[in-house]
């Protein structure tokens, strides 16, 4: 009997910490809710400017200051998400074919929204799912797992998804126009504030995924924004037009000559419009959690800020775009709140993309499946310990000698304009530049697939600035090139293994 009293006082101190569960036995008597809002290319540099975010998210839950997107680029980004896999992992390394070659491979029948509803879970995803979604799959379909689908279409006239788009929405396709009612941002508001007051009616558990378009370029603002931030100045760095890239790849010079001289000017002007268009989607974050506070669900419900990938804009001379190795495009803002975080908590550990998937399904006492590479980062977020990386892989691009599984040609219905049309990703349309590379919380290391290497120090070089692979010794770089060849291979908890497992030497 003493021994059974015992038990059940520290199950309700394990509880009042803020653990939801034990032996995936779940001690909290109502399923926890998850918000993921989803931003599309919005970087660190812009998060001044999301004042609501910052305050009712970040400072009401935990930041994390090293949060990384393992692929810097949208598709592969939400595949990560969405499978808790790095790239290689699910063959989507590039924006095109994106969706046509994940629908190819089925990996939408084993995702996080497929487990959260086994699970009991009503769930709902609105505005941007993939690229190129649904090419190849039908203009209605909707893709399992999901109980309430509201995403925009690729169509032969598509240009961006601000204005004049057409929504697939469970399945009936809705077209809309460019009146002010019709702003992506806020119909993809509007139809989640729609989706939790009915979910809170029915009192089900719910997962919602907010996906908005902006800050992607051409970045339009809502009407109401059009004249915020004429005089902003983009926050520059010391890599802003680096004078001396000659000991930069010839690969990422070749970036740099496109003809147009990227200066302070485009900087300013363009930081500006993405500032504009950012305006609605923090508005829609205060929107949200209001929705949540009137309807009871606020301090039942976990959610989550962050982006596909990063941005830069003239950093190293490289004109606007994403898809470098760089800090700029592969570091983005990650903010969370729930059930069990205290306020202004701040996680330093190295995470992920590839994490939320494992960390939703701890969160909801779901086992994720074997394939999944990345890991459970919330006992960070309820102030504990746990084994946890030494390095995370980053990638991007297709390198054929090991990818692991047949790439073969999708068709687009023999309409050429209907392949990727964001061509921010630079590096993709250049030979040879697709790369492999370990970040570290202290340097990074990037191998290209024509061979050039890079190596930055971040201590005392976290504007990388001096490219020193060339000094690198023999046996360290041999080392580097070792462990980087274990990542690029490793699939489940093999990452999690090779991870934590640096050649020595590399590692003090």
């Amino acid at each position: 009997m003493k021994k059974k009293i015992i038990g059940v006082i520290l199950a309700l101190f394990v509880l009042a910490a803020g653990f939801y569960t034990v032996n995936n036995t779940r001690l909290f008597k109502e399923s926890p809710n998850v918000v993921i809002i989803l931003t599309d290319d919005l970087d660190h540099a812009l998060m001044p400017y999301m004042e609501k975010t910052n305050q009712l998210i970040g400072e009401q839950g935990a930041t994390f200051t090293n949060f990384f997107v393992t692929t810097p680029a949208c598709c592969p980004s939400r595949t990560s998400i969405i499978r808790g896999q790095y790239s290689h992992n699910t063959d989507i390394l590039e924006n095109a074919p994106g969706f046509p070659r994940f629908f190819k491979l089925k990996e939408e029948e084993e995702a996080l929204p497929v487990w959260l509803n086994a699970a009991g879970y009503q769930t709902a995803l609105f505005g941007k799912y993939m690229n190129n979604y649904p090419i190849n799959a039908g203009m209605e379909y909707v893709p399992p797992g999901w109980t309430d689908w509201g995403a925009f279409v690729t169509t032969e006239v598509t240009i961006n998804y601000y204005y004049n788009y057409t929504m697939n929405e469970n399945g009936t396709l809705v077209e809309y126009g460019d009146t002010p009612e019709d702003y992506s941002t806020d119909v993809v508001r509007d139809k989640s504030l729609q989706f939790i007051d009915e979910r809170a009616q029915d009192e089900l558990p719910f997962f919602l995924f907010i996906s908005v378009y902006a800050p992607h370029g051409p970045s339009t603002a809502a009407p109401r924004h059009q004249a915020l931030f004429n005089d902003l100045k983009y926050p520059q760095s010391p890599s802003f037009r680096e004078e001396d890239l000659s000991d930069k790849p010839e690969l990422i010079r070749a970036l740099t000559e496109t003809g147009d001289d990227f200066d302070e000017g485009d900087a300013n002007s363009l930081f500006q419009a993405r500032a504009r268009s950012s305006q609605a989607a923090d508005e829609l974050v205060e929107d949200v959690i209001l929705a949540l506070e009137k309807n009871g669900q606020l301090d039942n419900t976990y959610i989550i800020f962050t982006s596909d990938n990063g941005f830069h804009l003239g950093e190293h001379r490289i004109p606007s775009g994403k898809g470098t190795p760089y800090e700029e495009d592969i570091r983005v803002p990650f903010l969370i709140r729930g059930p069990g975080i205290q306020p202004g908590t701040t996680v330093s550990q190295i995470s992920a993309n590839i994490d939320i998937a494992p960390t939703i399904a701890d969160i909801v006492s779901v086992s994720p499946p074997d394939f999944v590479d990345g890991r459970s980062f919330l006992p960070f977020l309820l102030g504990k310990d746990a084994p946890w990386r030494q390095a995370l892989l980053i990638e991007f691009g297709q390198i054929w000698e090991y990818t692991a599984t047949d790439i073969q040609n999708i068709s687009y219905n023999n309409n050429p304009e209907l392949v990727d049309p964001e061509t921010d990703n630079l590096l993709s349309g250049i030979g040879g530049g697709s790369f492999r590379g370990i970040r570290t919380e202290t340097f990074v290391f990037v191998k290209y697939e024509n061979g050039e290497l890079e190596y930055y120090d971040l201590v005392i070089d976290p504007y990388q600035l001096v490219n020193t692979a060339n000094l690198l010794e023999p046996n360290m770089l041999n080392n580097l090139q070792q462990w980087l060849d274990q990542l690029k291979r490793c699939s489940g908890q093999d990452c999690r293994k090779v991870e934590q497992s640096p050649p020595k030497g590399i590692i003090e």
